[in-house]
Parts: C-alpha cells; sequence; structure tokens
C-alpha cells in the first residue's frame, strides 16, 4: 500500500512539474509575441520591412541571450586565482602552527632538562637521555 501511495505521488510531482515547465514556456512564447508586435507597431513596419527586420533581430536576440547565459556561467564559476589564495593563506597558517608547536616542545624539553639536571643525579641523567 505504500509503494501504492509512493508511486501515485511520485506520478503526481512529474505531472505537476512537467505541466510548470510547459506553463513556462508558454509564458515566454507569450512575452516574445507581444515584444514582436510592440516593436513591429513601435516601428510602423510594413510587411516587407518586417520580412527583413525580424531574421536579423532574431539573431541579434538569440546571439545576446547566449552571450548573458554564458555570463551568467562565467560569475558562478569559482575563481581560482581567489581559491588559491585562500588556500595559500591556510596553508601558511598550519605551517606557522605547526612551528610554534615545535617550539613550545622544544622550550619545554629545555626546561625539563633544567629541572631534571638540577634535582638527579648526572650519571642517571646522561644514563637515560635517550629516553627524552
Amino acid at each position: 500500500m505504500k509503494q501504492m501511495n509512493r508511486f501515485m505521488m511520485t506520478i503526481l510531482l512529474m505531472l505537476g512539474v512537467s505541466g510548470m515547465i510547459r506553463a513556462q514556456e508558454n509564458h515566454r512564447e507569450r512575452i516574445r509575441a507581444y515584444k514582436t508586435a510592440h516593436i513591429t507597431q513601435q516601428m510602423d513596419l510594413t510587411v516587407q520591412e518586417a520580412e527583413k527586420f525580424w531574421p536579423v533581430y532574431n539573431a541579434y536576440d538569440k546571439e545576446m541571450f547566449s552571450l548573458k547565459v554564458l555570463k551568467v556561467k562565467e560569475e558562478k564559476k569559482p575563481n581560482i586565482k581567489i581559491l588559491f589564495a585562500v588556500w595559500i593563506v591556510l596553508l601558511c597558517t598550519v605551517i606557522i602552527e605547526i612551528i610554534l608547536l615545535s617550539k613550545g616542545i622544544i622550550i619545554f624539553k629545555d626546561r625539563l632538562m633544567s629541572t631534571l639536571v638540577c634535582s638527579i643525579p648526572m650519571k642517571k641523567y646522561l644514563k637515560n637521555l635517550q629516553n627524552l
């Protein structure tokens, strides 16, 4: 029963989406028709003039649309130079942290050795120096 409900919901969803896509395409066609009528009326084109004008205009409009789509795609692409700069900054930060940690370990070991030298006989200290 659950599978049947899921199947029905999937079918209804697909029909709804396809209907929305068709409605959007019809909307674009209507806008294009209004635009054509408006430009023809404003320019007061004759039939012969319109036959010459519209192929040129449509080619121009198609090219402009392609350029706009290309521009949007380019704007969505990550800027490699910026990403590389951020990566370098993060890498430098990690390296600096490693260096500071290493220096901290060295300082700690030096303090430990100084303390041990004062509190443990030198013979025992030299014997266990390798383990520290």
